[in-house]
């Protein structure tokens, strides 16, 4: 069975270390400031705020490698009933620390499946968790999109956050597009470095304010950027992928995980 060592593990510390970290510092940059961990929460969070838009109220979502639980508690606290899915027990021990609301539900997978009934779920979030499936040495990639297929039901869509990308945004899309989802839109949310980044995390805006300055960040890049611009340098990207309208129902219930 994968684990976190083999099939989502990063170049740093591993994700059971950065368990003990908390909060952001856990899922993002362990050795970073404060002040930029929270900026980069801020394009996040506008990506999230975007998701909302292909998640409907009351709806069920899975929250796929939910890390210590900022996006759980965020769309919980929105009305959606929320599966949390992780692959590294300690950091769904913070997240379910974190998370209090009723409509959070907690399970530790394999990083593949999924305990979800055919073609039963309303739509998948994920954030700075696919990239680990792709660029490893045994990539996971274009099952765990198969996967995501099975659970959706026709028509519901995954929203996909990715940071630190240093490749053009097609790279990610074949794994889905051969799963049979049909891409939707590719956003721009950070360019790292970019003028539009450095005027709105200026050291002259407080610290209380960086978070919402990040979103406007993300507001006006995914306005304004081609995402086929091709520019050296990290950036940040937010796919959507959609399950089609007439896509076959099977409703084979996945074994337990």
């Amino acid at each position: 069975m994968p684990d976190e060592k083999s099939l989502f593990q990063t170049a740093g510390p591993s994700w059971s270390s950065r368990a003990s970290l908390g909060g952001l510092n856990a899922v993002l940059a362990p050795g970073g400031s404060a002040r930029g961990n929270l900026f980069l929460h801020g394009i996040h969070i506008f990506g999230a705020e975007r998701a909302l838009k292909y998640f409907p109220r009351d709806s069920a979502i899975i929250d796929f490698g939910c890390g210590t639980g900022r996006f759980t508690t965020f769309f919980a606290c929105r009305q959606r009933q929320v599966l949390a899915t992780e692959v590294t027990v300690e950091m769904l021990e913070q997240a379910k620390k974190e998370c209090r609301e009723s409509e959070c539900e907690f399970v530790l997978t394999d990083g593949i499946s999924l305990p979800s009934a055919s073609s039963s779920v309303d739509g998948v979030w994920c954030c700075a968790v696919l990239r680990y499936s792709l660029f490893v040495p045994n990539p996971a990639y274009d099952r765990i999109a198969k996967e995501m297929y099975r659970v959706l039901r026709p028509g519901a869509y995954v929203v996909n956050c990715e940071m630190y990308v240093d490749v053009p945004p097609r790279v990610f899309l074949q794994g889905f597009e051969d799963a049979g989802f049909e891409t939707r839109n590719i956003f721009v949310l950070q360019r790292y470095g970019g003028r539009l980044e450095q005027v709105l995390s200026h050291k002259l805006i407080p610290d209380r304010w960086i978070t919402r300055s990040a979103f406007l960040s993300a507001f006006a890049r995914s306005h304004l950027d081609n995402p086929g611009r091709q520019v050296p340098g990290l950036r940040d990207y937010l796919f959507v992928w959609q399950k089609p309208v007439h896509a076959h129902i099977d409703r084979v219930k996945q074994p337990g995980v």
